[in-house]
């Protein structure tokens, strides 16, 4: 009995569909791996305790450098009204911004960590997409924390400014053209910029574009 060569050949379309397996194989181990490995660390740096630091480090510098304006033209407008800087009235005031930056600047530190841990969440479920060989959108959503901190810091010392119980009570009228000049000199006064804030936070207020594989040269907030 002569035997038979049960071996099933390889087809052609087979050996090309393997071939550009193998390409695309050698395409990610030697030039996207780097990205991905960048990625997932950049995505771990969210939740570390540097970043936590840094994180309450920035919202502080935003906190005082806006109500220490915010204090500089409260004393210079009740001057200007005739209170006497050594008056219990003067030291009324002035003690109505520093609690309200605490009580504010106190809350943001919170907010902005936990914006922090959010894109670390976030960060999480695009390294299993990218493992699942999907695309990475989670982040992308996600805007720049510092920003953010640094605009809730000037707002809340211009709200302050304006509601000031010392100041209303002290200053009255000139209270309101004091809340005037000083909107005008935040309008005019060059503004924080968020790369001086954030060492690991996004750099500016803008979206995630970034991907390991389909847009390695888009923006990713950090």
């Amino acid at each position: 009995m002569s035997g038979h060569n049960n071996e099933v050949k390889e087809t052609s379309y087979e050996k090309a569909a393997a071939d550009v397996a193998n390409q695309q194989w050698d395409i990610y181990k030697n030039e996207l791996s780097q990205y991905e490995d960048n990625f997932i660390d950049r995505v771990g740096n969210y939740n570390s305790d540097s970043n936590m630091a840094d994180t309450k480090s920035d919202t502080d510098l935003a906190y005082n450098s806006s109500y220490s304006q915010a204090r500089d033209n409260a004393a210079a407008n009740m001057t200007a009204s005739g209170i006497d800087p050594s008056s219990k009235k003067f030291g009324s005031a002035q003690a109505d911004l520093t609690t309200n930056q605490a009580t504010s600047q106190a809350q943001t530190v919170n907010q902005a960590q936990s914006s922090e841990q959010d894109k670390y969440t976030a960060g999480l479920q695009d390294v299993v997409a990218l493992g699942s060989g999907q695309k990475a959108t989670a982040l992308a959503g996600l805007s720049d924390v510092a920003s953010m901190s640094a605009s809730k810091a000037r707002s809340d010392a211009e709200t302050s400014f304006n509601t000031s119980a010392g100041l209303k009570q002290t200053v009255g009228a000139a209270a309101g053209a004091g809340l005037r000049s000083y909107q005008e000199s935040l309008k005019s006064a060059d503004p924080i910029d968020s790369r001086d804030l954030d060492s690991i936070s996004t750099k500016q207020n803008r979206l995630n574009t970034y991907d390991p594989f389909s847009n390695t040269s888009g923006f990713m907030a950090t």
